[in-house]
């Protein structure tokens, strides 16, 4: 059961339960000042391998296609040496999939590679650094990785100049951030954004953004009482996107709502329109 009056909300802890409204305990923290980075998801280089025949010969068989998957140690080709004549086998040196297959069984196999494996269990991000930015970008920074609704954190493990020769005179440098890819959840080639940790301010007190509902114009919480919950004006200073500092309205150590906070909201706004008929 639930009743409100003069910006106080009656709700027992069942009921708290029931619409799932969660709290948390104000407390000091950290506002992260952060930096957006775009991006491409790689294959690290250690994680390539180009398969080509040892002795020039005939191919014999050439059993992987294009998107197959193979193991480290699977017979992936056979050719018959032009000196020897004799067939000897090719296995493969990484587990991984194919990406490209440059011949076929009855061709003659020089020099050329035969078939690329690629394992992309573990991916690089490489983000581009423009000049402006470099300053605040350091190794170690952690960094979310995000691409629509799929996250990813990480830290820089590299600053490189910009890579390619065409890119020799290009404005930006990289930093490279490993990409755990065990799940599959990321494909090689990816525009990707990186949300660098540049400054970690600490501050007196702080609460989670979930928490601010908006009445009136002004910026509210729900602080936890003995009976429920009661609605408090807040001014807030510095955040980041997901903690902001208060300024004034919030002590130390008082429980406000976070989670579904908007349900005491409607419900406070509902009794005061029934006071007004």
């Amino acid at each position: 059961d639930e009743h409100s009056e003069e910006g106080h909300i009656v709700i027992s802890a069942e009921m708290i339960n029931t619409v799932d409204i969660t709290s948390l305990t104000a407390t000091s923290g950290e506002i992260k000042q952060r930096l957006t980075l775009y991006g491409t998801s790689t294959t690290e280089p250690s994680a390539v391998s180009q398969v080509r025949a040892r002795f020039p010969g005939i191919i014999t068989l050439l059993s992987a296609n294009v998107g197959d998957k193979v193991k480290k140690g699977q017979l992936i080709a056979e050719i018959e040496s032009n000196n020897s004549l004799m067939r000897y086998s090719i296995h493969a040196a990484i587990s991984g999939v194919i990406t490209q297959r440059n011949a076929n069984p009855g061709e003659l196999a020089n020099e050329q590679v035969l078939i690329t494996i690629e394992d992309h269990q573990k991916l690089w991000l490489e983000l581009q650094v423009f000049a402006t930015q470099q300053s605040k970008i350091a190794i170690g920074q952690s960094v979310r990785i995000n691409m629509e609704n799929q996250f990813a954190d990480s830290v820089i493990s590299q600053l490189l100049p910009s890579r390619t020769d065409s890119q020799k005179n290009s404005p930006f440098s990289i930093a490279r951030v490993p990409l755990d890819n065990s799940q599959s959840n990321w494909s090689v080639g990816s525009l990707l954004v990186g949300s660098v940790v540049v400054n970690k301010l600490a501050v007196p007190l702080i609460i989670d953004n979930s928490a601010i509902q908006v009445m009136e114009g002004k910026e509210v919480i729900f602080v936890k009482n003995e009976q429920g919950f009661e609605v408090r004006a807040i001014n807030l200073g510095l955040s980041d996107g997901q903690v902001s500092q208060v300024l004034s309205g919030l002590k130390q150590n008082e429980i406000y709502a976070v989670k579904n906070s908007y349900l005491l909201k409607a419900e406070l706004e509902k009794s005061s329109a029934e006071h007004h008929h």
